[in-house]
């Protein structure tokens, strides 16, 4: 029965929303791509329309490409109203996503300022926080119904109005635990355009993707600064693709997050651990990636060269008694030896060592 009042107090709202622009014409209040990408936004197009759960209106997605046709980012112009028994308020925002479906910024109208209880206007800080909201996947505002976040116990004192629309109930009803997550007196805000950027908006582009992924858009992914983008495009590249990206997918192994590092060292044919570019960026690197990346190295030096061989000797303390092993048995194949016998030796004289017989009993083989 709320929804269908809601949608009654809103009927205004159906026809301004036929007024929802092509491309976006408010400047970002705050936006996680670059400036750059924002700048090659040339063409939108609509491409699919989703709905506000909690008042059944119906928003179009638009998708912002560059020039030559190649998609950027999601855009749509949202006016919504944000209501809590009985009480109501129009919110006007354009909101963005990136091409995987997460939320990325959003702009504000100039003469439509977001507003708290009591007609408080949004400050920087509260603008902020919300794109911060919004950005969490995890928030308590997609773990619990809007009904857990307040209290139905508090008694209205009053009646707050907004250019003739009512508002937002008193702060005071929203529970304490709360308070800190949201802004504070817009927690009917928070919670309409959380679930407007993290819901079904997400899931539509998800499904979009195969029908705008091409290799233009495969080259986009990898050479962006984004990880989840790059991590994408790994992901759907074939294995003989690699050798001609390496230089992009090597920098990405040591940024990106121990999940991803893995799954590239799996994925990588083992000739490419023979590439220079592998032993000078990641075995010269290796004191600073996770236990299971140095693994997945240390797994593969037989396969990689001599020079990557030294540069992973010297790190020979940060070995587990797994590594070790799979270190010494690799510079036998390589035929390394001779070429780390240094650190060796001085790992060896340590004394301080649990593994040392492992290397002592190798160097006897070679002395």
């Amino acid at each position: 029965m709320h929804k269908f009042l809601v949608v009654i107090c809103f009927m205004s709202c159906s026809t301004a929303l036929l007024y929802q622009k092509l491309v976006p014409n408010n400047s970002t209040k705050h936006f996680e791509l670059s400036e750059e990408d924002w700048k090659r936004v040339s063409i939108s197009n609509p491409v699919f329309s989703f709905k506000n759960p909690d008042t059944l209106i119906t928003h179009q997605m638009h998708l912002l490409s560059d020039a030559s046709g190649v998609p950027l980012l999601y855009y749509a112009d949202i006016l919504t109203p944000v209501c809590i028994d009985g009480l109501c308020k129009p919110v006007y925002v354009e909101l963005y996503w990136n091409l995987l479906g997460q939320y990325i910024g959003y702009g504000d109208y100039p003469d439509k300022v977001l507003t708290k209880y009591d007609h408080d206007k949004f400050e920087e800080r509260d603008y902020l926080k919300l794109h911060n909201l919004l950005l969490d996947k995890s928030s308590v505002l997609g773990r619990r119904q809007l009904s857990q976040l307040y209290d139905k116990n508090t008694v209205r004192t009053d009646t707050i109005k907004f250019k003739g629309v009512e508002v937002d109930a008193i702060s005071g009803a929203t529970r304490k635990e709360i308070k800190q997550a949201i802004v504070e007196g817009g927690l009917y805000s928070c919670y309409t355009l959380w679930h407007l950027a993290n819901g079904s908006a997400k899931e539509l582009i998800l499904d979009n993707l195969a029908a705008i992924y091409s290799p233009t858009v495969s080259d986009y992914f990898l050479k962006s600064n984004h990880q989840e983008y790059q991590y994408h495009a790994i992901q759907e590249m074939d294995v003989d693709e690699f050798d001609s990206k390496l230089e992009h997918i090597v920098p990405f192994i040591k940024t990106g997050t121990p999940l991803m590092r893995s799954y590239v060292l799996k994925k990588m044919p083992k000739e490419m651990f023979n590439n220079p570019l592998v032993s000078e960026q990641l075995y010269k690197n290796m004191s600073s990636f996770d236990f299971n990346a140095k693994t997945l190295l240390l797994n593969n030096l037989s396969y990689s060269n001599e020079s990557a061989a030294v540069y992973a000797s010297a790190f020979l303390p940060s070995f587990s008694k797994n590594q070790l092993s799979l270190f010494l048995k690799a510079i036998q194949e390589l035929d390394a030896v001779e070429l780390v016998k240094e650190n060796l030796l001085m790992y060896s004289k340590a004394g301080n060592h649990n593994y040392s017989f492992l290397v002592d009993d190798l160097l006897e083989l070679y002395n």
